[in-house]
């Protein structure tokens, strides 16, 4: 197994107006994961305060580029800019690939190094993600981890690594790692971001795996939902660490 210091990593996140947290994501992935590789941020021509998160970025050597959709954009572009990334020629290299989502918060150590380790110990899996927790130190409620979309479903791309192999950039390629929705008989059925894109390594005899790991994962800051009355709460934890990471 190649050290997480000899694999080629490539981390990608869209920032959707949400550059503190971005600011927070650039700099507890590098705090907590020492040596690690190279960060990509796609922006969604943000138009918040981004200076904190460009300073973080330089700090680090974050990459920043323009996604090519707005804040305006009515339909959710994340996974259109996911697939982006890993399309990217220049990508077509790296070992493995990891999405972050913006408000996602690393709040121990060694996380990716772990998510490296289990991935390699069960050959079978295309990817691998962290337990979640709102508060980075405890997992979220079980009520709300057993939501299939959290863990069974989907590799959640909050935080995944995934081998970049050719058969994960086919699939990239002609299905994508954008939502999707099923028009069934009586119903229909909605595929968060990266469900469909799992669903279909599944169909080759590749799953996911979720590793002895944790995150914070604020949920639900980029675009509006039924928990936007926390974010008071969520910005307020956000800062604190941020203010953490700031002085070092």
């Amino acid at each position: 197994m190649r050290s997480q210091l000899d694999a080629q990593i490539g981390a990608v996140v869209v920032n959707h107006n949400t550059s503190a947290w971005t600011e927070l994501l650039i700099r507890s992935l590098f705090v907590q994961n020492p040596g690690f590789g190279r960060l990509t941020v796609y922006d969604n021509a943000s138009i918040d305060d981004r200076s904190a998160m460009l300073d973080a970025a330089a700090q680090y050597g974050a990459e920043i580029q323009q996604s090519g959709f707005d804040t305006t954009t009515t339909t959710n572009s994340h996974g259109q800019v996911l697939s982006k990334f890993v399309l990217d020629p220049r990508n077509a290299e790296l070992d493995y690939v990891l999405f972050l989502d913006a408000d996602v918060c690393f709040t121990r150590p060694g996380t990716i190094r772990t998510l490296q380790e289990e991935l390699e110990r069960t050959p079978t899996t295309f990817g691998a993600g962290p337990r979640m927790s709102w508060d980075g130190e405890t997992e979220m409620a079980p009520d709300l981890a057993a939501n299939p979309e959290i863990y069974r479903d989907r590799l959640h791309p909050a935080c995944a690594l995934v081998r970049n192999t050719d058969l994960f950039r086919r699939v990239v390629d002609e299905v994508g790692l954008s939502g999707a929705t099923q028009h069934l008989i009586g119903q229909e059925r909605y595929l968060d971001t990266f469900r469909l894109a799992t669903m279909v390594m599944r169909t080759h005899g590749a799953s996911h795996v979720i590793a002895d790991a944790l995150i914070m994962h604020a949920f639900a800051v980029s675009y509006p939902d039924e928990s936007s009355s926390l974010i008071p709460q969520k910005e307020a934890r956000r800062d604190a660490w941020l203010q953490s990471l700031r002085t070092g």
